[in-house]
């Protein structure tokens, strides 16, 4: 009769165990998570700034274009007019063509490095985080650790108070039934 209370006895402290193991891998997966998503958002902000910044680069080589033709343009005009106006008005044009082209490089230039350093922030945010999260990940996993330990410890406390008995001898006692996940 006593070694039939004692199975379930056993199978309980067998669960506790397992259920620990479960909230372990749990936890475990839910980080994996986490940093999934963060390595994901990541290259979604990313991709976006560097689009953006393609985007601007081809918006401002067009309008460079299309004022050099303009200009090209203007300046033909000019030419039939006389050579010594054709030739002051060509240096202008070519002169405010350059402006414009190293003006519109120098946007260009900026553009890239404000998006090259929102890159850079957006993903130093995400290392922080990712951080965060393995800080937070590992305090998770030491605590429970800690209640594992803990366990243990009452398991073995308690069999010291009910003491040994013959049939105890041969069933699985409390602390080894807590060792599930290191049999694992």
């Amino acid at each position: 009769m006593a070694s039939g209370s004692e199975a379930p006895e056993r199978r309980s402290y067998a669960d506790v165990g397992e259920r620990v193991a479960g909230v372990l891998r749990a936890a475990e997966e839910v980080a994996e998570q986490i940093r999934a998503d963060a390595h994901e958002e990541v290259a979604v902000i990313r991709s976006e700034a560097e689009d953006a910044a393609a985007e601007r680069r081809q918006q401002l080589e067009q309008e460079s274009e299309l004022l050099r033709r303009e200009a090209e343009s203007y300046a033909a005009g000019i030419r039939e007019t006389g050579d010594s106006y054709a030739s002051q008005r060509r240096r202008e044009a070519d002169e405010e063509t350059r402006n414009l082209l190293a003006e519109a490089e120098g946007q260009a230039r900026a553009t890239r490095e404000a998006a090259e350093e929102m890159a850079s922030r957006i993903e130093s945010g995400a290392r922080r985080r990712h951080d965060e999260l393995s800080e937070q990940t590992r305090a998770v996993e030491l605590r429970l650790q800690r209640a594992l330990a803990g366990l243990r410890d009452i398991a073995a406390q308690l069999e010291e108070l009910v003491g040994p008995s013959a049939q105890r001898e041969e069933a699985e006692s409390m602390v080894e039934a807590l060792e599930v996940q290191r049999r694992r």
